[in-house]
């Protein structure tokens, strides 16, 4: 599957019909753009790679793409799935991410245990902030969530995944950074510093110290920009828990609804 190199990284993935026979284990590796695999040194073939007969145990993964490689060592659970997720960059930055499960003998919890690069990265759970990694839950219910994981001034990463009774599936993740794009200064968004017609809406206090604002009002909205807490700007529209701002220039965006004052 091809992904495209939007200012806030994209990858969706539901893990499903996990295997948990305690004879094999399954390995999948996607990657952007395609790279050659190589397991324990010798070559596998090409991502998208997927083989659900492999021996548990250790492993050497290495993937190689337009004169880039990224290597890392893996331990296959018995009976569970490991998926690996790589994008590959024009600057030679790599991001993306690894999951694989645990058994941890509680029939009546499902856990995640999520850490990154950078550390301290916010955590949310269907849009929820749950702490900054590495952070684990220990019981965050069974089934699928929506899972973010978001530093300033690099990629996001946003996953589903399937939690199980009786595991912790741990998240891997590797941000890569977000290339900073030119512009001229009459393109940057600009706080108003006057009340024009229309009801006028403040930034409120953020985990991350910034808010994106989307091209929809949508969490899968492609981001427009970010602005910050204690700014300003006019309201011009509004879907439900969403709100249409002016930010100068003729450009606009949708931002969440319970992050701004409306006054």
């Amino acid at each position: 599957m091809k992904l495209r190199a939007l200012a806030v990284l994209l990858f969706s993935l539901v893990l499903s019909g996990c295997n948990f026979n305690m004879q094999k284990s399954g390995i999948e590796i996607i990657s952007y753009p395609p790279a050659k695999v190589f397991i324990n040194d010798k070559e596998a073939g090409m991502t998208p790679y997927k083989n659900n007969t492999v021996k548990p145990g250790e492993l050497k993964i290495k993937l190689a793409t337009n004169g880039q490689e990224w290597t890392k060592n893996i331990h296959l659970q018995n009976g569970a799935n490991t998926v690996i997720n790589r994008e590959f960059g024009d600057n030679g930055e790599n991001g993306g991410y690894t999951l694989y499960f645990e058994a941890t003998g509680n029939i009546e919890k499902a856990g995640i245990m999520v850490s990154s690069r950078p550390d301290r990265s916010t955590v949310f759970v269907d849009d929820e902030v749950k702490g900054y990694s590495p952070v684990r839950i220990e019981n965050i219910g069974e089934g699928d969530k929506k899972l973010t994981v978001s530093f300033p001034g690099h990629k996001s990463i946003n996953s589903y995944v399937r939690l199980v009774n009786g595991y912790q599936l741990v998240v891997e993740t590797d941000l890569s950074e977000e290339k900073a794009v030119a512009t001229t200064p009459s393109a940057a968004p600009t706080p108003i510093s006057t009340e024009p017609a229309g009801h006028l809406i403040m930034i409120k206090e953020t985990e991350t110290g910034w808010l994106r604002v989307r091209d929809t009002p949508s969490s899968s909205g492609a981001e427009v920009t970010k602005v910050k807490p204690n700014e300003k700007y006019r309201m011009i529209d509004q879907d439900k828990e969403w709100l249409k701002i002016d930010l100068g220039n003729g450009k606009s965006g949708w931002i969440l609804a319970k992050y701004a004052d409306i006054s």
